[in-house]
């Protein structure tokens, strides 16, 4: 990618930086770094933000049993579940970029243009985040804010990866206001929608703190 912002342009220049890294940008510039930028990188309220700790082996397991889990729950044709590397769109006045460690689609994807072959995804019903040292604050405050205003999206869980707790936020009723439940103890089922739960413990099954 061309070094037309103060931004690394490679991955090994990028970890020799802070674990979160915030340029100022345009969308346009944005757009411009995407298709070619070696690492991941979201938009937000005119800022480029990265986020670059260290991908634990917790981290990781845990996205990969939260993804197993919810493929048994969602069997349904219709609904597909997503990686970390889809785009998500969030309808506001301003431009954004997000993607979350799952997302969980129902039916036909509302896709909005990105740049050339890219496209970000506006309709998500359920989406995951499994918390990190270097994004927990980021994670749980501005960007949960950021998808409450996407109408289609049910459900939020947030998934500890530093101590058994799941945090989940149900939308009530379709409008503006969310239910919030902790589960702390191994013995919780967490309700996922209206299709099913899991327990806590078969997502921790494997975890070693």
């Amino acid at each position: 990618m061309e070094a037309t912002l103060p931004l690394p342009t490679t991955l090994t220049a990028r970890l020799d930086q802070a674990e979160e890294l915030r340029v100022p940008a345009s969308w346009e510039e944005f757009l411009a770094i995407l298709p070619d930028c070696p690492y991941r990188i979201e938009y937000d309220q005119g800022q480029i933000r990265s986020f670059m700790g260290y991908a634990t082996e917790n981290h990781e397991t845990l996205v990969a049993a939260i993804i197993q889990l919810l493929g048994q729950i969602f069997q349904d044709k219709e609904i597909r579940i997503s990686g970390s590397n889809l785009a998500l769109h969030v309808p506001d006045s301003g431009k954004n970029y997000f993607n979350a460690d799952c997302a969980v689609i129902q039916g036909s994807s509302e896709k909005i243009p990105l740049i050339g072959s890219m496209y970000a995804v506006a309709n998500p019903l359920l989406l995951v985040e499994v918390l990190a040292k270097s994004t927990i604050n980021f994670d749980l405050g501005q960007k949960f804010k950021a998808y409450c205003k996407i109408p289609s999206l049910q459900q939020v869980l947030f998934i500890d990866s530093e101590e058994i707790t799941v945090i989940s936020q149900t939308r009530i009723n379709g409008g503006s206001d969310w239910l919030l439940q902790e589960y702390r103890d191994t013995t919780g089922e967490v309700a996922v929608l209206d299709q099913g739960s899991f327990r806590v413990g078969d997502l921790y099954e494997k975890i070693r703190f």
